[in-house]
């Protein structure tokens, strides 16, 4: 297997690709910590309602060009704990700060990924195409917590400047929009076919990295660009020229 044109910007997804996480102990302990402070604002259920929806939020496409993720979260949470957004957005900015530090012990890097991107970043502009449901401050904390340098990419879809989530296509139409890229030109490199696969819906070429043995094509039905799964070891052979179809 080859590329069939030359890769000229790479998108990196940031959660399971560079970063990954113990799930249930991290669900459970950002839950825990982020209902006692948001307790306060009408009670345990209230919060528990709040936070829910503030995760349904993300899944939905925004409505009209100035409705960021940002915005959206924050009108939804002014509107059901009762306060104006100004103060919404200052404490909902307060506890993920405070929270977020805490919850290092429950992270730690991928193998293969700084090393990959250590020989990437000096032959491709980097994108760091992370779900934007976090502040860039959060995300560039996390971004360490895989012993990455952020410097080395050149945008990160926060959730101030993007109105769509993954697996939605308008996320990734969003990103060529914002950085005047051609879909032809990109490379996604993610961990998740749900939610990465649907780039190649709108032409973005995307290779699903895992502890696979054998590089192998993936589709959608529908796709206008092409699909692999494979090692970061593959992944760097596919792009020197190789075959790809190395053990990894």
């Amino acid at each position: 297997m080859k590329l069939d044109a030359p890769v000229k910007h790479l998108l990196v997804d940031l959660d399971g690709t560079l970063l990954g996480n113990h799930n249930i102990r991290l669900s459970i302990d950002f839950s825990r910590q982020a209902l006692s402070a948001m307790k306060k604002y009408g009670g345990w259920r209230k919060a528990a309602q709040t936070l829910l929806a503030i995760n349904q939020e993300f899944r939905k496409p925004s409505i009209g060009e100035l409705l960021t993720n940002d915005h959206r979260v924050v009108a939804l949470f002014a509107n059901r704990i009762g306060i104006a957004p100004e103060i919404a957005r200052e404490v909902l900015r307060e506890n993920v700060s405070s929270i977020f530090p805490s919850l290092k012990r429950h992270f730690y890097p991928i193998p293969g990924a700084k090393d990959f991107l250590d020989w990437a970043k000096g032959r491709y502009p980097l994108i760091l195409a992370t779900n934007p449901v976090w502040t860039e401050s959060i995300i560039k904390l996390r971004v360490e917590w895989a012993g990455i340098d952020p410097s080395i990419f050149e945008f990160m879809t926060d959730v101030r400047s993007m109105r769509a989530c993954k697996p939605s296509v308008d996320y990734y139409l969003e990103i060529l929009k914002l950085r005047n890229l051609r879909a032809q030109d990109c490379l996604l490199v993610g961990n998740e076919l749900k939610m990465d696969l649907p780039a190649t819906l709108v032409g973005i070429r995307v290779f699903i990295v895992g502890p696979f043995k054998k590089l192998q094509s993936v589709t959608l039905p529908g796709s206008k660009a092409l699909g692999w799964k494979g090692s970061y070891a593959h992944l760097r052979a596919l792009l020197e020229g190789g075959s790809g179809m190395e053990n990894g």
